[in-house]
């Protein structure tokens, strides 16, 4: 792909290093390190987060924010143990997708993965009940999935009869309450929850 120069923005570097876990991204020196041990590359061959870093020094915002393979990244902390310039990939990767999330809020552009929608029905769900809850997951995440509400129960019921139903036999997945085949199933409150509760608000705090 032939890079438009009069379309980079050479502050974009900049805008990654003011924020947390971006400030060591002019350290990189494209060993490849990163992508070599990846072992999300095993199963995605495409997926090089070094290409990443590059384009993102090079000023290509656009198409670094807009990229699906920003949300590829399993955080598994492989390439930032191993990175000799201690970039910090994993939180590098965090930063970028930050800045993508508020693009898009923005409608500057359109994030085509479904993982930012996942993450946040997830933290919901701790926020809500102090624990996971798998059915209050799927409730908050497949009708925000596909735009609709009649189209996300759709893709639910249809996970739900191959994955979920094996969760359900489990006691993980069901209706709230219930005692017998239900039992389990109630997101039972945890101990120490205001703890939790304070961790959220002091994140939201932090965010302001």
């Amino acid at each position: 792909m032939p890079i438009k120069t009069w379309e980079l923005d050479p502050n974009f570097k900049y805008e990654i290093m003011n924020e947390p876990g971006g400030e060591h991204l002019t350290a990189c020196y494209q060993c490849s390190t990163c992508t070599l041990g990846c072992p999300i590359t095993e199963i995605i061959p495409s997926y090089n987060p070094r290409k990443i870093i590059q384009m993102s020094l090079l000023g290509m915002r656009k198409e670094v924010l807009s990229n699906a393979d920003l949300w590829i990244c399993a955080l598994c902390q492989t390439c930032t143990a191993r990175c000799p310039q201690d970039v910090m990939i994993c939180e590098l990767m965090g930063a970028i997708r930050r800045i993508a999330e508020e693009e898009e809020a923005a409608g500057n552009i359109k994030i085509e993965s479904a993982r930012p929608l996942f993450e946040k029905a997830f933290l919901h769900t701790l926020q809500k009940y102090g624990r996971l809850y798998d059915m209050g997951l799927a409730l908050e995440y497949y009708p925000n999935r596909e735009g609709s509400k009649i189209k996300g129960m759709k893709a639910m019921m249809k996970d739900y009869k191959d994955f979920g139903m094996r969760m359900f036999k489990k006691g993980k997945m069901g209706p709230l309450g219930g005692g017998g085949v239900f039992k389990g199933m109630r997101p039972e409150k945890i101990k120490e929850r205001e703890v939790l509760k304070k961790i959220f608000e002091k994140v939201e705090e932090k965010e302001k």
